[in-house]
């Protein structure tokens, strides 16, 4: 089925994720790839093709707003420390096969595909992989990964990122690209300048990993510790670098690349919530990486919510996460998130993950795109948003993505 086919699909229970919207035992009809209508009945004078869901729950498809899945066939241990962790994932990044790095790419999507993922964010470190990723069934952001902490790197390596841009940038689609400076320890002030340079001139987002451990927070305020011995480890210190004296989130106001910008950890944020808000900030929240590190502290996504900041779930990658199903992450989502209710978790996972993205995606409604997912009802009762949530579910049972029926892989 193509999305130029106008089709409808019969349901049992709808949720828009937009305000209180539901519908029961109505339709929703498609065309060219956007949602035309939903409505409670079903139209006895439909022309098109109908897709009988009418035991089923439909949900906007869930939004991964953070992941690497070129890093999908690492195997890597827990460490003591977070830099040595990092040191492994180099090391055994840089020792991947390209056919299993490939491999790996369409194993973790099948996993976010099955687990009702409909848009991905992900961070791509080898450009040479754009052509991989197009052929994924997903909508995508693909933030370019950049790294480079001595200042006389930034010209070459913005000039590799304008060539990608110019060569990429006009594919449309289902896909489109935007800038990931790694984060505030390994990105100098003269690379982050570049890269806010080309954020403007490409109206493309931005996103950085923020205040995620402590030892982030140490080197940025006063220029030593464990990760200015990894960068003199590695040989990629800037001796003329000066720590600036302030958290991460400060840090990246003062480089002028906080506006907007996709903050995923967000970790050790006390004292910058109201700036993260102020600047129009955007959070991606990562329990499943959070517990799989055993952090003890995380995201305060409840205060951040409260203030009006887009907050999104994400995976991360399987170099720091048992699993890329997306629900197990939006359960263990709930357990570190108590104060938020179920409904709550789950538009963090649809509307609160294209918010961040900047899509309009993520709910349901006349002129978005038609990206959804199913849940077969099997038992009466109950509320619908305890759903997704239940232990012993691992798939979704229907998606579609821009129109397209997508096959659930087994």
């Amino acid at each position: 089925m193509t999305a130029m086919t106008r089709i409808r699909i019969l349901f049992e229970h709808l949720v828009t994720m937009a305000g209180a919207g539901e519908y029961r035992h109505g339709e929703i009809v498609i065309e060219e790839g956007r949602i035309q209508a939903i409505r409670d009945g079903v139209s006895p004078s439909f022309v098109g093709k109908t897709i009988d869901l009418s035991d089923h729950l439909i949900l906007p498809g869930f939004v991964n707003t953070h992941c690497h899945l070129a890093l999908s066939a690492l195997q890597i241990q827990k460490q003591p420390k977070f830099t040595d962790w990092i040191e492994r994932v180099v090391a055994a990044n840089k020792a991947l096969t390209w056919h299993n790095r490939i491999q790996g790419i369409h194993q973790g999507a099948d996993t976010l595909v099955r687990s009702g993922v409909t848009t991905l964010a992900d961070y791509l470190s080898h450009p040479d992989l754009l052509v991989e990723y197009s052929r994924l069934p997903l909508r995508q952001v693909l933030f370019l990964e950049t790294l480079g902490f001595k200042s006389d790197q930034a010209a070459s390596v913005a000039h590799n990122l304008d060539r990608i841009f110019k060569n990429h940038a006009s594919s449309g689609g289902k896909m489109r690209l935007g800038l990931a400076p790694h984060a505030p320890y390994s990105v100098s002030p003269a690379l982050f300048k570049e890269i806010r340079r080309l954020a403007d001139h490409y109206r493309c987002p931005v996103s950085c990993h923020v205040a995620e451990v402590p030892e982030e927070v140490q080197f940025l305020r006063q220029g030593d510790g464990d990760f200015q011995s990894l960068l003199k480890r590695r040989g990629v210190y800037d001796a003329a670098w000066r720590p600036a004296g302030l958290t991460p989130v400060k840090y990246l106001a003062q480089m002028g690349v906080l506006d907007s910008m996709l903050c995923v950890h967000l970790n050790h944020v006390e004292a910058d919530l109201d700036l993260l808000a102020d600047r129009g900030a955007k959070a991606a929240f990562c329990p499943g990486s959070t517990c799989w590190f055993g952090r003890p502290a995380w995201m305060p996504v409840k205060a951040l919510w409260d203030r009006g900041v887009p907050v999104g779930l994400g995976t991360d990658s399987l170099a720091s996460n048992e699993s890329l199903n997306f629900l197990r992450e939006i359960r263990l989502a709930e357990t570190l998130v108590p104060d938020m209710s179920r409904r709550d978790i789950l538009t963090l996972a649809t509307r609160g993950g294209s918010e961040a993205l900047g899509l309009d995606c993520g709910v349901l409604a006349p002129g978005r795109p038609a990206d959804l997912i199913g849940f077969r009802l099997t038992k009466p009762g109950g509320s619908w948003a305890d759903i997704p949530f239940a232990p012993e579910r691992e798939a979704v049972d229907f998606s579609m993505i821009q129109g397209e029926i997508c096959a659930i892989p087994g």
